[in-house]
């Protein structure tokens, strides 16, 4: 059996936003404590009161360092914009396959921008709006939805923020708050991209420098 405590501080450190709400003395222990108490015995494989749960937060709370000491989350290289996108989505088929690879060298070649997301039964492709023509026309298939006027942010993290976790979560926290709806995400090894409506592009860049600056509350 695992102790309550560690039990606590696992569910706590795998969750970014529990950890936040502590560090920043934004959470009722007590509503807390009810809301992990099913996840806490089935990890302890005991009973367990909710009372000793609320324990353990408090405890766990007081160790966590304050937000305004804690280091800000740096870039490797810098904040990228990439503007005048638009996000076609396919039905993934064998003839819609056939036609992205000749899309993809086409706009390769070109060096023109290309993204493509590859799931179970669509594939989206995000490239600059003047190629959407010729896109249509080499797949040979009525796109499922086409959405215009996007723009990208392309995050480029350290090698030790990539291996953080909650590092996304810290990325994507930021334009929530802003209340900004992303079109799409995608991911590299190092790189995070976001895309999201061109209108909305500077109030991304400045929730994201806020992040990456030396602030108060670096979460």
């Amino acid at each position: 059996m695992i102790k309550i405590t560690d039990s606590v501080r696992e569910i706590v450190d795998h969750n970014p936003s529990l950890r936040l709400g502590l560090a920043q003395r934004l959470t009722n222990l007590s509503q807390l404590a009810r809301h992990i108490h099913a996840a806490v015995e089935a990890r302890s494989k005991k009973s367990v009161k909710v009372t000793a749960i609320t324990m353990a937060l408090s405890r766990l709370q007081s160790e966590l360092p304050d937000p305004g000491d804690c280091e800000p989350l740096r870039l490797a290289d810098r904040l990228t914009v990439q503007r005048g996108l638009t996000i076609v989505t396919f039905r993934n088929t064998p003839k819609c396959h056939e036609g992205l690879l000749d899309v993809q060298q086409r706009i390769r070649t070109s060096d023109g921008y290309l993204t493509i997301t590859e799931g179970i039964r669509e594939i989206t492709l995000i490239c600059e709006a003047r190629k959407i023509d010729l896109v249509k026309e080499i797949v040979g298939e009525p796109p499922l939805k086409v959405l215009g006027d996007i723009a990208s942010i392309s995050v480029s993290l350290t090698a030790e923020n990539v291996a953080s976790p909650g590092v996304l979560y810290r990325l994507l926290q930021p334009l929530a708050l802003q209340g900004l709806a992303l079109a799409e995400v995608a991911s590299t090894t190092s790189e995070f991209h976001v895309y999201l409506s061109d209108r909305d592009v500077m109030l991304a860049l400045d929730a994201l420098y806020a992040t990456f600056s030396e602030s108060e509350h670096p979460f």
